[in-house]
Parts: C-alpha cells; structure tokens; sequence
C-alpha cells in the first residue's frame, strides 16, 4: 500500500490503484502461462524478455485467441490492456512490466494521458474506461468479395476504415489537430473534417467583364503544373510534355498561362510595386558592376531608340573564370529578374547566379544557342533564341530554377539569395529590374506568342497526336480544339483592351473561321442530332461533345463580340447565339443525378461506359454555369450551378 500510495496522487488514488494492481495481475498470470507453455527443455524460462506470435500456441495468431489462453486478463486490467499488450516482435507484456518496474510514475503518466487530470468527473470517468476497454475487431466483407477489418462497439455499432470509405464513396477528410481547447471543448484532441467532394469548388461568380479577370483564372498557376516542362527561353510560354516527353508548346496551355496572369495583374494593379528594383538603365549613377580584367562594360547610345544602354565585351578574356557581374543580393528568392538584350557573338549569354546555405551556387544561364538543358546539378541552361535584335525576358527565378531540379522539395529551402547577374561573350544589355511578379511580362509573351503562330486558318494547331477513350479515337498533329480558339480569343480581347494594338483584334477575329468548320473538314463544329452545333474541344469522329471545352470556346465568341465591329461581331454573335441554343437543350444530358458527365461519349460511342467528371472538373462545370448566368438571363444556369453544387454536400437527385 505504501508503494501505490507513493505513486498515485491522492484523487486518482481508486484508479491508479487499480490499474496498478491490474498491471501486476496481468503480468504475473502472462509470466505463469508462458512458463507453462515453454518447449521441454531441460531449462524453466521464468521470465522472457520478448514475445511473438511464434511464442503462443499453434491457434494463437490474434489478440482474441491470446484472450482465450488468458482469460481474466481484460478482465482485471481493462483500463490499459489494449496499450501492454500487442502481439508482435517489439511490444510486450515483460517488456512494459520491465518500464513499469523502473519508472511507475512515468509509465502511468505515458500509458494514461489522463493520469494527472484530476478534476475529471466521474461521467469522464466512466467514458475513459469505456475508450480504454477497447473496441473489438470485425471483419466486414464488402460485396461478397472484399474483406475489411472494421471495430464494432458495444451498442453495435459498426465503424469502417475512413481510407476505404474515401476511396470506395469518392470521398474526402482531414483530421486537425487543436493546438488548446477551452471550456466544453478543453479535452477535445482534434477535429476531422468530411467534405463529400475532393475539390473545393470555386467561389460564387458575381462579375463578368470583357477585358477584366478570365473568370476563375486568377487562381491558376499554370507554370507550376507538373505537365509543363518548363516556360520557354526563345517565347517565353509554357512548353509542355503531357502527351510527347520531347516537349512542345500547346495553345491551351499557352492561353490559360497568359489569361492567369492576367488577372493576377489587375489583382496588383492599384497597388503600388514597392518591389521593383531598377538594377541597370544605362545610368552610371546606380549600377555596381564588378568588371574584372580583360572585360569591358560601356555605356552607349541606342541606335534604335538612342537611349543609353550597356555594352558588354569578354571576348579578350579567354581562360578566365571571372566575368562582368551586376549585384543584385535579393533575399526574395520567389522573385522575377527582367532584361532587355541584344547578342552580338554566338557565344554570348546572360546567367544569374543563387546563394545557397551550404556556400554554393546555382546558375541560371540564357543563352543562344540551343532549347535548353542541364550541365551538372548546380548550372541549368535556357536556350533563349539568337537575340541579334531586342530580346526581353522576364524569368521568374524559382519556376527556373525547379524545372530542372528533380529533387526540388530538398533543395529550395537552401537557396538564400539572388546574388547576382553575370554576362558574357559581346552584346548589349539594359533595363534589368527585379521584382515580385511580372505578371504582365508574362501575359504580353503569351499574347504576343498568339499572333506569331497563327496559320493561315487562323487558327492555332496543336502539334502533337492526340489519343482519346483508350486508343479508340485518335487525333493526328496538326488539329485545332475549339477551347484553345476560344481561350486565345479571350486573351487577345484583353491584349487589345489593354494595348490598342490592332494585331491582337485582327488575330481574334480570324480565329473564328476555325468555328464555322465542321470537325470533319479539319474545324472545330460538331452537330448533334443533326440539329445542334456543338464546337468540340477534340474534334474526334464521332465527335464527344465536352461540356468545359465547349462553354469556354463560347465565352471566347462573346468577349470578341463585345468589343469587334462590322462582319466579326456579326459572326461572333451568330456563332455565340447557335453555341447558346445547343447548350440550353443539352445541358440536362450532362447530369448524372450525383455529379456531372465530362462528355457524351457514352451516347456518341457504342457499348462504353459514360466518363464521369472528377471532382475538379465538376467545380469547373458549376463556376462555367455560374458565369453564364451573368451574361445570359435564362433561369436554367443558375437553377443547374445550384444543383450540381448540392450534389458537392450529398444532396442527390431523388430516386423512385
């Protein structure tokens, strides 16, 4: 009594006793039965230091047939069973008698987390027994076929894994640790959160406006995407490797790349970028140039626009390692580096050189020569094009810099800086800033990249083959996709809105040809029923009719309606008005009572399977719908988005 006394406090003194008492019960009847049970050999083994299911007896493969061999032992000790014993090679019952033995206390504090909580009440009590009791294993056979182990309680309660509810009801959870409770809660160890889809969906549209934000696009970062091989030198556009590892550069791709950036730019404007940082415009007065011996840095004029700039010789320092460096010492590693350039030697190029924790380096080098590749683990190279006129870049150093290390997640954390900016071979350089985004930089490339590669059809073609429901379909290089005309449109409608330049007009105005094509003489125009015209984000043959790609090739015709003039905004408004009328009566085809259909293919392609839309693709539905509903006043937008939004929480369709 005296030693229960020294180790329990005096108001858990009833329970700390027995569960103390019930410790050594169980571990004197687990030290007699495995005596008992030991091989013949000539030796009593009193106490053994492990036990492993080869130890008990031949039937005694689970914790249930260990009860069975020791019945009593739950019994007197069901407050902490569930924690000694565990039938495996590492935990034991020896082995916790041994802890117990040289540390109650610690051992009570480890094993009870409720141990010094002594002014539970006796309600708390009686649940704390209850939880540590345990709850017995069941199997559950799933369909006849599957078999699961799941925990019954002794109300009959049936709880199954949360992993196989996820996977088997598409669903989703987290569980949140609360850093403290208070009051009521002051016990409660966390919180798991069930949410019935996997994607959140966007939020409620409230604004459409020809020349602001693309809808959701602000949210997207499009250079961060695993399919997007890295964002090019030469055009300064994402290049893709989804369906040819070699790399190209896909429109759609493009477009959402220049769209996005977009809308984060008119995020920042109004704002002022306290960011930027003019490194170098051809005045002497701020630049820190560290020019070694044997290169030159000069200031010169312009002939073009006769401006000061900065011209840059290392021609006649053949053998050394130094060469011209402007500082920049930017701890904002997440930051984008801009320069204007101008190469008059094949060998010449810009780098820009990373601190790392370790004194290391990381060096980002644009070049002229080549398309891009890797040169050891510390120099990543960037084929920039030949650059015998005016180049401008704007690179953002991180994206960069993880295109090419494969182990990004270990080595981001060990870049430090932005040191400086190196330059080599003869050329002209100037206007080098840094800065938090370029934002526009980058959403001029991609608008600029659309006027550049439009063909004669105006359209932008897509290189590469595209093959389609489980090599069924195939699309061979070369074809056009409705979404892409439609998301290039809307990006050269906001070119042209912000610039005035009446390239990115004219471009958007030819990319509606591709849409009076049938998809069948190399257009983008399906019909269904023979009634309908549907443009097709794959013009296969039969044709699939998406619905995401469809909708956005529809926004692209009514934002060039909005602003264009004459014949094109005659022809935008008829195609939008045709593309309208087939969505109005098809839409319902799309609902599948739970979610949504990706496509009809089910209906198009005889004796296959419909293509549910996953999670992230039913968001895109709703938030399409959501948008259509700001520009067109039919009620059945609106009603459909707010459906297929109760389908998101598992408010189903009723069945009969």
């Amino acid at each position: 009594m005296s030693f229960l006394r020294k180790v329990c406090p005096a108001k858990l003194a009833g329970r700390c006793s027995f569960v103390v008492a019930s410790l050594l019960l169980a571990a004197v009847v687990f030290v007699s039965w495995h005596s008992a049970k030991s091989p013949d050999t000539g030796k009593m083994t009193t106490k053994p230091d492990t036990i492993s299911k080869r130890d008990l007896p031949r039937n005694a493969d689970s914790e249930e047939h260990l009860e069975e061999v020791v019945p009593s032992l739950r019994k007197s000790a069901n407050l902490i069973l569930p924690d000694v014993v565990e039938v495996n090679d590492d935990n034991n019952l020896p082995h916790m008698y041994k802890e117990f033995d040289k540390n109650p206390e610690a051992f009570l504090k480890k094993k009870i987390p409720e141990f010094n909580q002594v002014d539970v009440g006796a309600a708390e009590k009686s649940r704390i027994r209850e939880d540590r009791a345990g709850t017995p294993k069941v199997s559950c056979i799933i369909n006849g076929k599957k078999k699961i182990s799941c925990l019954r309680t002794k109300a009959g309660e049936v709880y199954m894994p949360f992993k196989f509810i996820q996977d088997y009801f598409e669903v989703s959870g987290e569980f949140v640790n609360n850093s403290q409770g208070s009051g009521k809660d002051k016990n409660n160890k966390g919180t798991f959160y069930f949410e019935q889809s996997h994607t959140p969906l966007f939020p409620t549209a409230t604004e459409y406006r020809v020349g602001g934000k693309f809808m959701y696009f602000g949210q997207y970062n499009v250079e961060g995407r695993t399919r997007v091989m890295l964002i090019s030198g030469v055009h300064g556009v994402p290049v893709s490797n989804q369906w040819d590892k070699k790399g190209y550069i896909y429109p759609i791709q493009v477009a959402q790349y220049g769209l996005s950036h977009h809308a984060k730019l008119l995020d920042e404007n109004g704002a002022s970028d306290d960011s930027l940082r003019v490194l170098e415009d051809g005045s002497k007065s701020d630049s820190k140039w560290q020019v070694p011996s044997g290169s030159k840095i000069l200031y010169q004029l312009s002939n073009v626009t006769r401006e000061p700039v900065v011209y840059f010789n290392t021609l006649e320092s053949r053998g050394v390692s130094e060469f011209p460096s402007l500082k920049i010492d930017e701890e904002n590693v997440d930051s984008c580096v801009s320069f204007d350039v101008k190469f008059l030697s094949t060998s010449a190029n810009v780098s820009i050189v990373l601190s790392a924790g370790d004194d290391s380096e990381y060096v980002l080098t644009y070049q002229s020569e080549g398309f891009y590749k890797k040169t050891g683990d510390d120099n990543m190279i960037y084929g920039i094009g030949p650059c015998r006129e005016w180049c401008s870049l704007h690179r953002d150093v991180m994206v960069d810099m993880k295109k090419f290390v494969s182990d990004w997640n270990s080595v981001k954390h060990l870049i430090t800086s932005i040191k400086h900016l190196e330059v080599r071979g003869e050329g002209y350089i100037d206007n080098v800033t840094i800065s938090e985004h370029c934002h526009e930089g980058h959403f001029k490339a991609a608008s600029d990249w659309m006027v550049r590669n439009q063909d004669n059809n105006g359209g932008w073609p897509v290189p590469v083959t595209r093959v389609i429901t489980s090599q069924k379909l195939t699309l061979p290089p070369g074809w056009y996709s409705a979404m892409g005309q439609g998301q290039a449109i809307s990006l050269l409608v906001r070119a042209y809105l912000k610039y005035k330049k009446p390239e990115y007009l004219d471009a958007a105005g030819q990319g509606l040809r591709i849409y009076q094509k049938l998809s069948t003489e190399h257009g983008v125009r399906a019909r269904f029923l023979d009634k309908f015209n549907w443009y097709e984000e794959y013009p296969t043959t039969p044709p699939l009719f998406i619905l995401n790609g469809f909708i956005y090739s529809l926004f692209g015709l009514y934002d060039l309606a909005q602003v264009s003039q004459g014949q094109t905004k005659i022809t935008a408004q008829q195609l939008y008005s045709d593309g309208m009328k087939s969505l109005k009566v098809m839409l319902p085809l799309y609902d599948s009572g739970k979610g949504t259909y990706y496509d009809l293919r089910h209906v198009t392609i005889p004796l296959i399977p419909p293509n549910r839309a996953r999670g992230d693709y039913h968001a895109v539905h709703i938030s399409q719908l959501q948008y259509l509903g700001l520009i067109d006043s039919d009620p059945i937008f609106n009603i459909t988005a707010a459906r297929w939004v109760g389908y998101t929480e598992g408010h189903w369709a009723p069945h009969n």
